[in-house]
């Protein structure tokens, strides 16, 4: 069996297995909290947690590549799929029970309570799925990379290290004869690109990843596509913009559109709505965590609770923004007299605007920022209309000089509180990756990608990695 089809069974039998508990499970809790229904209506619907695979099965037709294998997706497109089949699979059961005559004592509670839960769960269950898998090459889908490039090379590097993404790629195809003698390719090169079939057949493979300039690309394509079930194409000039393309046919050309999420006005209303609950919940919920902190902070150094601090906002004006105070009062005096006595910090600072073992940061402020709630203050910034709960990274003028052209755009939108850079090493980035990581952000907007970035934010904070 190939490792595609291994793929298919693991990940359906996770999707029933976890769709068929999580019913069971909340009618079980809902009826013994009062509910009036029997629980053999339920333990009968077995069926319709099979029509979740189905869903995916019939919306494989329609994209080649949707949960099953579930090869070759990024987490935030997959959690957008998983969204749409386990819609699908709620509505199919609703319309079931709305119009059948054989179960007419049914809760709608239980329904809507196992579409919430299997949102949060079903895509948990599949990455653990795929951990498992990730340590096995049986699971592993084949696959050849023609270009042995610069693009070629990184997306090697990728998929060896993200295994998570079920591509094992196997060698290169490269026409260059100096490509041959590279010692540092990290894969070898099989051949060149009039042995890709040959090469393909011998070895099984089924995805064919091509990273070279169009012009090649579009005279080898009608030979391939004969040959392999998956050919992805990876020009090197679309590096960040994976999420905001969208193909079509153009009167018979093969069109390709960019959009910009975060500048067109739904996407804009969606995520101002999508803010707005967020920033609500949050105080609502955590305003007794922020008293407590806020007596902590008085009682543990002199100075004010609050801390305000300056940063650019929409349109590259100055806000102010509000933190938990961190430092003490003369905390400029104590930076200076650090960066004077030792090189290595002040090299830093000049760096990253941060040093480690900041002598500024109070005992209780070191807690407060490893776990992010120094930040809490910041969902009324947002209720105000400063920030966003999710955005690019909140910056001061003196960092204008590292973002160049960039800042025209990530200046269109509102920073946010987290956001990819964040999650995404947090202090430990470069600029140059945190510039990267706010402009895909913006380019790549999606609710899913908010919802990724959610998701791992929570990840983050317990876990205290990368913040300082």
């Amino acid at each position: 069996m190939k490792g595609g089809r291994r793929r298919v069974w693991i990940f359906a039998g996770t999707d029933f297995l976890l769709f068929y508990a999580i019913l069971l499970l909340v009618a079980f809790t809902y009826r013994y909290v009062g509910g009036d229904y029997s629980m053999s209506i339920y333990i009968g619907m077995w069926p319709f947690a099979l029509s979740l695979v189905g869903c995916n099965a019939i919306i494989r037709l329609y994209h080649g590549n949707f949960l099953y294998p579930g090869a070759a997706l990024s987490m935030v497109e997959e959690l957008r799929r998983s969204f749409f089949s386990i819609t699908l699979a709620c509505l199919v059961l609703l319309a079931y029970l709305s119009i059948s005559r054989t179960i007419p004592n049914y809760s709608r509670v239980v329904i809507a309570l196992t579409y919430i839960l299997a949102m949060l769960f079903l895509p948990l269950g599949r990455w653990v799925a795929k951990t498992l898998m990730k340590r096995s090459q049986s699971f592993q889908i084949k696959a050849l990379i023609g270009g042995a490039g610069k693009t070629g090379r990184r997306v090697c590097e990728e998929l060896l290290k993200d295994r998570q993404l079920g591509l094992l790629p196997i060698g290169f195809l490269d026409d260059n004869p100096d490509a041959l003698n590279d010692k540092n390719s990290p894969l070898p090169i099989l051949g060149n690109m009039n042995e890709a079939v040959s090469i393909g057949e011998k070895n099984n493979i089924e995805y064919l990843i091509l990273c070279l300039p169009l012009s090649a690309v579009k005279h080898i394509i009608p030979k391939l596509t004969v040959h392999f079930k998956h050919i992805l194409i990876v020009p090197s000039s679309m590096a960040g913009y994976g999420g905001c393309i969208y193909s079509f046919d153009l009167s018979g050309f093969a069109a390709i559109e960019l959009k910009n999420q975060l500048l067109l006005k739904t996407p804009r209303l969606i995520k101002g709505f999508m803010e707005i609950c967020m920033a609500t919940t949050a105080v609502l919920l955590l305003w007794p965590l922020g008293i407590v902190l806020a007596i902590l902070i008085k009682l543990g150094s002199n100075g004010p609770i609050f801390y305000r601090a300056t940063r650019l906002g929409i349109g590259g004006k100055a806000i102010s923004i509000m933190k938990f105070r961190t430092m003490y009062t003369d905390a400029d005096e104590r930076l200076e007299q650090v960066l004077a006595s030792d090189p290595a910090k002040q090299k830093e600072w000049n760096e990253k605007f941060k040093i480690t073992d900041d002598p500024r940061i109070t005992p209780l402020g070191k807690f407060l920022r490893r776990t992010s709630l120094d930040e809490l203050p910041q969902f009324m910034d947002v209720l105000t209309g400063k920030l966003a709960v999710i955005g690019p990274r909140p910056i001061t003028e003196k960092e204008l000089k590292y973002y160049g052209d960039d800042y025209e755009l990530i200046s269109r939108v509102k920073p946010g509180i987290t956001g990819l850079w964040q999650v995404s090493g947090r202090s430990t980035t470069s600029y140059e990756t945190r510039v990267f990581l706010d402009r895909y952000y913006i380019m790549n907007w999606s609710p899913w990608l908010d919802y990724y970035i959610f998701l791992k934010t929570i990840k983050e904070v317990l876990s205290c990695r990368g913040a300082q």
